[in-house]
């Protein structure tokens, strides 16, 4: 085989789900068709494409396999705080008083990878809707739906058993009330769990609204850190559909800048600070679009698409839910601190995750010479999108200039207890102490 084999099969994978590998990935992905040819006992490549081509049971079950390793699972409960403190205080809010006579809430979290996200709005519900008289109402109907390609990734999230990387933002109290101890790590607590309901979905392939597959007149849908995985051509296409399944008057969110320069019809941008976020109105074939531009969230405006200031319902945040955070800071500022999983101390070493990206090139290139707190958050920033392998390389460089730094073990231990080598972990938290 020569060195342009995966070319074939990098486009077969953005046809069959928009996935757009990244050079990194595509030299990966040599290894995994040839790992994976190897166990089907295929000696020629043309053999395993025409199988991934086959649309049989057989095919549809060896895409299961690739995609479960050429996917990112990266996630975490109650990821950026700010969207989530809108989803609380704003969103959520209005979906409840906008639906209470119908009592009817549908919800889906699509892209969910090992069910944090469809969880946490699960958490969010459990505290809103006491306090605005529904829980008890009769008839009332909660419908929570969490859907991703990987399989393999489903079965996590229908198991609800979570380690320490899961909580890396999670106050010890919300822990405390939504989980409960469980062999192998905490597990979501069943009133919560039993709100979620988790299926097989591929954004680009799979027709939706679909009544068969329950995705269709959705008040609010989360699609956030997918988008960034894939085409142009495929989040247009899938922005279509999602903008079909959204009820009038439901909200499509996306992560920050996903929709850059895509065009979002029929749906209108209302801007907060902390995100932009998108609104069905009740026309669908108007012909006029939103273009996806940032620019009035990062200028901290809040004024909707007619010009009038979106509506911002006062809701006291419950005192266990994660605060909301500070608008985006520039890419090349310091980026906000946090705690990481496993207690360490705060650092301005520790971006959040929806920063990651931004700071990955805000600190590249990273030839030698190289400031080394530099080197230090881009080793954050590739392991909060679970490139471990990459962050693992930039803490080995540390180490090797400053061997008794401690930082760099501290992040290796968190890495290796996330991949469940709880005696590497250990020996690499001592030499943090030392």
């Amino acid at each position: 085989m020569n060195k342009t084999f995966p070319h074939p099969f990098e486009r077969l994978i953005a046809a069959h789900t928009g996935l757009q590998l990244r050079p990194r990935e595509c030299e990966a992905l040599r290894d995994t068709l040839v790992a994976r040819m190897a166990a089907l006992h295929l000696r020629h490549a043309d053999a395993y494409y025409k199988l991934l081509q086959g649309g049989t049971r057989e095919s549809e079950s060896e895409w299961d396999q690739l995609i479960a390793r050429v996917t990112n699972n990266e996630s975490y409960f109650f990821r950026d705080k700010g969207q989530m403190a809108m989803l609380r205080e704003r969103i959520l809010p209005e979906l409840i008083l906008h639906n209470q006579e119908r009592r009817t809430l549908r919800l889906w979290s699509a892209g969910c990878s090992t069910g944090e996200e469809p969880y946490s709005l699960a958490m969010l519900l459990d505290d809103l809707l006491p306090r605005h008289g529904m829980s008890s109402e009769p008839g009332w109907d909660v419908v929570i739906l969490g859907t991703d390609i990987d399989g393999k990734a489903l079965e996590h999230a229908r198991r609800g058993i979570y380690g320490a990387w899961s909580f890396r933002t999670v106050e010890p109290a919300l822990q405390q009330r939504f989980f409960h101890r469980k062999e192998g790590g905490w597990q979501v607590a069943e009133a919560s769990r039993s709100r979620v309901t988790f299926g097989r979905c591929n954004l680009v392939a799979d027709p939706f609204p679909s009544t068969a597959m329950g995705i269709h007149d959705m008040d609010l849908i989360l699609c956030r850190n997918v988008f960034i995985y894939f085409e142009p051509e495929a989040v247009s296409a899938v922005l279509r559909k999602f903008a079909h399944t959204l009820r009038e008057g439901g909200y499509l969110m996306t992560g920050h800048s996903e929709t850059y320069g895509q065009i979002v019809e029929p749906l209108q941008a209302r801007m907060f600070p902390e995100s932009v976020i998108y609104q069905r109105g009740g026309a669908t074939s108007s012909g006029v679009g939103t273009h996806a531009d940032l620019s009035a969230t990062q200028a901290g405006t809040t004024h909707g698409p007619a010009g009038a200031r979106s509506q911002e319902i006062p809701v006291k945040a419950p005192r266990d839910f994660p605060p909301a955070e500070e608008p985006a800071v520039s890419p090349r500022a310091t980026p906000p601190a946090m705690v990481s999983a496993h207690g360490f101390p705060e650092s301005a070493a520790h971006p959040v995750v929806d920063d990651a990206l931004e700071t990955i090139r805000a600190t590249q290139p990273l030839q030698e010479p190289y400031e080394e707190r530099a080197l230090l958050l881009h080793a954050h920033a590739q392991a909060n999108l679970g490139h471990y392998e990459e962050a693992t390389d930039c803490c080995r460089r540390l180490i090797k200039d400053s061997p008794f730094a401690s930082e760099p073990y501290e992040l290796l231990a968190s890495i290796a207890q996330e991949q469940r080598r709880y005696e590497d972990a250990k020996v690499l938290l001592k030499k943090a102490l030392y």
